[in-house]
């Protein structure tokens, strides 16, 4: 209506009045004359579901002075888009709190609709309650199309009556085309109200008011005529939950592209702070610098002993540099920890207002599907292709398997840390994602003193290998590649150590109780900047990676490496370390045994590796990039596989 400022609701694409009872009837008597010749529709799920499929009636909807949320759902829906103030105004309801206001005012009325057995029944009823109440006519029309004369005549006769209301029940949408085709034809408001007249006749028994509030009003009419009434109920109601659910994803999705602050939830790591993984390393890095940006980040970590040693054990709070952390119950035992972990963090994040769902890992996307079914925007970053990890059994690989899969299907957006894994999902699945690369900050190296304490270790006189001790990293190849060559620098192994795993115990028997081969257990603080400071040699002899956060870090504290040359490791290096054929132990002899030999070609790759790794690899630039994939604005390369 052009004359009369109302706010409103799109639902489906129709204008749904935010109001409430008090003000609806404050609104009808202040505008009373302005909206003579106007109609009112009494919307609820079904109306708003059949406007939404059929654009006629859309426009009839559209075109009326006010459509009121007759349904409790439809204010439901308005309150969640941000009209708190908006309530539910029942049709029957309106119609009795005008019936109050009339005997005082002088309101005349007249009835349109239904029957004539039910117009006499209600005609007794309102003058038994509100004796002074001004019945101008009643009309039951027959149960056809009347004829232009008919209509013409029937129009006189209301007219003739001079009603400031016009009752309308001819059920919907039939009484809103209705009022549509009459408008500006009679001399009141018309206003539909559907079964108002049967309830107030007493002819049909209304839901009782704790139906009514739980939104089971349909289910008390299918009770009442199932037959006619439970395929389209049915229909209708699954119609209305799918449609206005999509609705809103694509509201949110557009407010998101307005707000300065996201709310961002993290699942699929296992603890941060903290570096038992490198999908640890990039969640708290990136949770931390989009704190810095003003966005919101919830991390659901695991419970239990955390990894990385007590200092971190002490920062397991709520809160760790602006970073809530939300701690989810699991299982001990490993093949059961991941899977109840996720399904818990999904069923959790369903019940947060976030903005943005972050999987990390393939295993946790196996349970993405949760929030999916409530319209969360979900992106995922495929930290490797983890399926191919030894670690893994039968059940483990399928359920990662799994979760790729769901990842490829139902993830709004994917992350991958290779060119080489982007050629996969584009191989395998025919998807596309966004290739962003790990970031890297510049190291501070350290003096050799707590290492020397502890390990005796100095400057220059040690290989190291520093990242999670399991097969697919194949330490087990580098500990039988360095008892091969003669050299009296020591090989450091540091990594979490598990004395009653079996690929622990064999290393332990490759080794042979070689003094110069020296086990750390896990590091990190100051005990891991050392170690990266001073090794002469850094050795990566992976068979599977993601991204190695362990290869960064050494090549950013000016490390030469030698790494496998898996596609992982050499897209990171390129031409600025050394390489071996993956699962060689041969070759990997073979060119430590040259690296050892040849102090100068070391230095040399020493002096370029922090420079290029630093330029090339920038956690900045990461989280601008996720922030456009999380807004829907991606200006990253969006693969495609050129």
């Amino acid at each position: 209506m052009k004359d009369v400022e109302l706010k409103y609701c799109k639902i489906l694409g129709t204008n749904i009045n935010v109001t409430d009872m008090n003000k609806t009837v404050a609104y009808l008597e202040e505008h009373l004359e302005e909206l003579r010749g106007k109609y009112v529709c009494v919307s609820n799920v079904h109306t708003t579901v059949t406007a939404f499929k059929d654009r006629e009636y859309r426009n009839v909807q559209n075109h009326a002075a006010m459509a009121l949320p007759d349904g409790k759902p439809l204010s439901i829906v308005s309150r969640s888009r941000g009209c708190a103030e908006a309530r539910r105004v029942p049709g029957p309801d309106l119609m009795v709190r005008i019936f109050e206001c009339s005997e005082k005012k002088g309101y005349r009325h007249f009835f349109y609709g239904s029957t004539r057995d039910t117009l006499e029944k209600l005609r007794k009823n309102i003058t038994d309650k509100y004796p002074h109440i001004q019945i101008a006519g009643m009309y039951a029309p027959p149960f056809r199309d009347l004829s232009e004369k008919e209509d013409k005549a029937i129009v006189r006769r209301i007219n003739k009556t001079e009603p400031d209301f016009i009752w309308v029940a001819l059920g919907a949408p039939k009484q809103e085309k209705w009022m549509y085709d009459h408008r500006n034809q009679l001399s009141g408001v018309m206003l539909g109200v559907g079964a108002a007249f049967d309830f107030s006749a007493g002819t049909v028994k209304r839901a009782p008011k704790w139906m009514q509030e739980l939104c089971l009003e349909w289910l008390f009419r299918i009770m009442q005529d199932p037959k006619r009434l439970i395929a389209r109920y049915f229909s209708t109601n699954m119609s209305f939950l799918w449609n206005v659910s999509r609705e809103s994803h694509r509201i949110r999705r557009m407010n998101r592209l307005k707000k300065d602050s996201l709310r961002i939830a993290m699942i699929g790591h296992k603890r941060i702070p903290g570096r038992e993984g490198g999908a640890e390393v990039v969640v708290y890095e990136l949770s931390s610098r989009l704190v810095k940006k003003n966005h919101r980040v919830d991390a659901y970590n695991r419970r239990g002993a955390h990894a990385s040693g007590r200092e971190f054990r002490r920062k397991t709070g709520k809160n760790y540099n602006g970073i809530k952390i939300i701690t989810i119950p699991t299982f001990e035992k490993k093949s059961l920890n991941a899977i109840v972990y996720s399904f818990f963090a999904s069923i959790r994040v369903i019940f947060g207002r976030y903005d943005v769902i972050h999987y990390h890992a393939e295993g946790p996307c196996a349970m993405l599907w949760i929030p999916k079914l409530f319209r969360k925007r979900i992106v995922v970053t495929i930290h490797g292709l983890d399926w191919q990890r030894a670690k893994w059994g039968g059940f483990a690989s399928a359920v990662i398997k799994f979760g790729e899969k769901l990842a490829s299907k139902y993830a709004d957006e994917i992350i991958v840390l290779s060119s080489h894994t982007k050629q996969y999902f584009m191989d395998v699945y025919g998807r596309k994602t966004f290739f962003i690369a790990n970031g890297i900050s510049r190291a501070e190296r350290r003096e050799p003193q707590i290492i020397e304490r502890q390990w005796n270790l100095h400057k220059d006189e040690y290989i190291l290998f520093l990242a999670r001790i399991v097969p697919e990293k194949g330490v087990h190849y580098l500990i039988k590649a360095y008892k091969q060559i003669k050299t009296d620098k020591k090989l450091v192994i540091a990594g979490g150590i598990t004395p009653a795993d079996d690929y622990m115990n064999e290393l332990f028997q490759i080794a042979g109780g070689d003094k110069n081969i020296i086990f750390t257990d896990f590091v990190g603080g100051r005990d891991m900047e050392e170690l990266f400071s001073n090794a002469y040699l850094f050795v990566l002899p992976s068979d599977v990676e993601g991204m190695a956060m362990g290869l960064l870090e050494a090549m950013s504290y000016g490390n030469c490496c030698l790494v496998s040359d898996i596609p992982e490791n050499t897209e990171v290096v390129e031409d600025k370390a050394f390489t071996f054929r993956k699962g060689s132990v041969h070759d990997l002899k073979e060119k430590l045994g040259y690296l050892v030999d040849n102090p100068e070609k070391v230095a040399e790759y020493k002096a370029t590796a922090a420079e290029f790794i630093c330029g090339k690899y920038d956690w900045d630039r990461v989280v601008d990039e996720t922030l456009e994939i999380y807004r829907g604005r991606p200006e990253a390369d969006r693969q495609g596989v050129d």
